[in-house]
């Protein structure tokens, strides 16, 4: 028996009044993936993922959550079964790093319910797991890029859902910290969690993913194993770089050839 895809987009069409931003957008979600969607600035990533939360009309084409149409869930449906961890995330008070986190509890218990002892248990779970918990009292405001990330994928975890949607996660953090990001997506997907995640680093997409997507003008030009559709030629036709694929251990890592002098 052939299972219900977690998300489903099928010929999706999106475009502003004098500009086409989609076009014929075929994408799976399937439970146990982790997509890299990969694709340069300008090329419609972040558009399709508003999209896939519902917070955009498609213009043509369809999109199902779970088989049925997303246009029929509320926004707090949509939470009850996907996380979306932002690239940015400004918030108007200097919220605590666990009142932060227990945000993630609204898609349960509503906007203007009073969390139980439960609920505050299930944030400092979230908080040990990623491995912040020893600042649970902090302001957020007050964080780094990096330990703001991990307050929120804490806070995604609080929703209790298996599927996690990240909009360049790696954005603005340190070396170190994008390693430590990535080891986390790697572990929680080993424990069944599903993730799509924005790029632009085909590196990171070699390491963590079990399928990399590419799109290029508003479209997707390749979608399959990371080491089958991370190559040369594709480097060269999405960012206009040379680039060579290497094997170390057993990786596949992605050396940028530089230009040898300006012309």
């Amino acid at each position: 028996m052939e299972l219900t895809p977690i998300i489903a987009v099928n010929n999706l069409q999106f475009s502003y009044p004098k500009h086409s931003v989609l076009e014929g957008i075929d994408l799976q979600l399937n439970k146990g993936d982790v997509v890299s969607l990969l694709g340069p600035n300008g090329c419609g990533k972040s558009t399709l993922i508003r999209l896939m939360l519902g917070l955009l009309p498609a213009k043509g084409g369809d999109i199902r959550l779970k088989g049925e149409p997303i246009n029929r869930y509320s926004h707090k449906e949509i939470a009850s079964h996907i996380a979306y961890i932002p690239q940015y995330h400004s918030v108007p008070f200097n919220y605590s790093v666990l009142e932060m986190v227990m945000m993630g509890r609204v898609s349960k218990l509503g906007f203007f319910a009073v969390p139980s002892a439960r609920d505050k248990e299930i944030a400092y779970e979230a908080l040990r797991r990623i491995g912040v918990e020893s600042i649970a009292d902090q302001p957020f405001g007050q964080l780094s890029g990096g330990q703001k990330q991990m307050v929120l994928l804490a806070r995604a975890l609080t929703q209790e859902v298996d599927t996690f949607i990240m909009d360049e996660p790696v954005s603005g953090l340190d070396y170190g910290n994008q390693i430590r990001l990535l080891e986390l997506i790697t572990q929680l997907s080993s424990q069944g969690y599903t993730f799509l995640k924005t790029t632009h680093y085909p590196d990171h997409a070699l390491l963590v993913s079990s399928r990399v997507v590419v799109m290029n003008g508003g479209k997707i030009i390749a979608d399959g194993l990371p080491h089958e559709v991370i190559t040369t030629p594709m480097l060269r036709e999405v960012y206009g770089i040379e680039a060579e694929l290497v094997t170390h251990g057993d990786n596949l890592r992605c050396i940028p050839v530089f230009n040898k002098g300006i012309q």
